[in-house]
């Protein structure tokens, strides 16, 4: 059994506990006889507004015993490494029933933000062949389904940004899932060296972005590609300014998050831009991460892969865009109090368990490893329909753990005389996008013509 976290260790950083013990409302969710991921209160006591400290070891433990906790309620692991056998489970995979507790709506806008955003795609994208077909794949994919969920209120210009904004990582991860089968190593390097370099130049003071360069890699090998990685970055950084991008000289990707990123900072605060720049930043350097390893053949474990799934998964970076999109400003004492960051990284959890989940045939037939039942099955031993049951237990119990953490947040922005009017509906604005992401990403995992196989 999962020793229940309620001491100061929390999942992926350490997370304040101290937080005054709200009412619960009923779910209706399916229960497990341990909850690796809830985090238990203690009656009488006020959140405290102490900044998340994510990345910190105690991560990997838990996500390793977490995932062992659940395997104690699989009965009979079955192991063998035959290709036939591996065939068979691929071929019978059965998909975890599902249903999310939370609904969402569309924006009324959706056509014409749509029409846009195409247009916009086109002008970045349509001049190259390999890219022509990624555009036909995302047209197709129904990945409109998110950002018109998660941003249901927002007005017309920013409702086409966050469309295009949502093509944009769909492209990155078709071109470097292209580049990781046929390009080499240093063109890949190359592709994320340019996107840093649009990131690190409107900041380029900033010691954060710097030593974000350099901290995710943890071998001399790793120190080594990352160490010249870093120079080159800040050696071109150092040439440019967030506005001289010139788009015939740069990268069709690295000239439309050019144009992503001009318009967005241009409307908002600078304590936005910066925060945005690290979230950002930190997703696209686990990509590049996920990405090399993948080229060198190197596969996580599953605590490894639990600590960065949220990151090289863009869910941060997803998230992330609700102040801008839908007009609100969540300043850092709120927006990294650890209540918040509970809420968000629980919802990047969901979505991406549930997304390994359907993605899991079509990524095993292709050779891609990183995909937590795929993980699950080859290390513990397991069938990958016993591997996809633990995973979609993992999420409901990260439900329930969303639930509280919606709970504990309202009682605290209401409670908190320090938190503005204006403050309290940015973090409204938090809870309903989380939870529209939720069922949105089901909506959009579920049908979806991205992951037939």
């Amino acid at each position: 059994m999962a020793a229940p976290l309620n001491t100061t260790a929390g999942l992926h950083g350490a997370i304040c506990v101290g937080y005054m013990n709200s009412p619960r409302q009923a779910w209706q969710l399916k229960s497990s006889s341990s909850h690796p991921f809830a985090l238990r209160t203690h009656t009488g006591r006020f959140g405290c507004m102490k900044a998340y400290v994510p990345n910190l070891p105690s991560s990997v433990s838990l996500a390793t015993t977490s995932v062992c906790a659940h395997m104690e309620k699989m009965e009979g692991s079955t192991q063998s490494s035959d290709t036939k056998f591996q065939q068979h489970q691929v071929q019978n995979f059965v998909i975890p029933r599902f249903i999310p507790p939370f609904c969402h709506k569309r924006n009324p806008l959706e056509e014409e933000a749509m029409q846009a955003a195409q247009q916009w795609y086109c002008h970045y994208f349509a001049d190259c062949t390999m890219n022509l077909e990624t555009f036909y794949k995302i047209k197709n994919v129904n990945f409109q389904t998110i950002p018109v969920s998660v941003h249901s209120t927002a007005k017309l210009s920013h409702l086409e940004w966050a469309f295009e904004f949502y093509m944009f990582l769909f492209s990155i991860d078709d071109v470097v899932g292209h580049k990781t089968q046929s390009s080499s190593l240093e063109d890949l390097e190359e592709f994320f060296l340019e996107l840093m370099v649009v990131i690190i130049s409107s900041f380029p003071k900033d010691h954060l972005l710097k030593e974000n360069l350099t901290k995710y890699f943890d071998d001399e090998i790793d120190h080594k590609l990352t160490k010249d990685f870093a120079e080159k970055v800040l050696a071109r950084a150092m040439q440019h300014s967030k506005t001289d991008f010139d788009e015939h000289k740069v990268s069709t990707v690295c000239a439309a998050f050019s144009n992503l990123w001009s318009r967005a900072t241009s409307e908002m605060p600078k304590e936005w831009n910066l925060r945005y720049a690290r979230i950002i930043q930190q997703s696209m350097l686990s990509q590049f991460l996920e990405a090399r390893n993948l080229f060198l053949k190197k596969y996580p474990s599953i605590s490894t892969y639990m600590s960065q799934r949220n990151e090289f998964g863009y869910m941060n970076a997803a998230l992330g865009i609700i102040d801008y999109v839908d007009d609100v400003f969540l300043p850092n004492t709120v927006y990294y109090n650890s209540t918040m960051q509970r809420l968000l990284q629980a919802t990047g959890d969901v979505a991406c368990w549930h997304n390994d989940i359907y993605s899991f045939q079509k990524e095993l037939m292709n050779g891609e490893m990183y995909n937590l039942v795929i993980i699950i099955g080859k290390e513990k031993g397991s069938s990958y329909n016993k591997a996809a049951e633990i995973v979609n237990q993992m999420v409901l119990d990260k439900l329930e753990e969303i639930h509280y953490a919606i709970a504990d947040l309202r009682i605290l922005t209401q409670s908190n005389n320090e938190i503005t009017a204006s403050q309290r509906v940015a973090t409204e604005q938090y809870i309903i996008g989380c939870t529209s992401f939720m069922s949105s990403t089901h909506e959009f995992h579920s049908q979806s013509s991205r992951f037939h196989v």
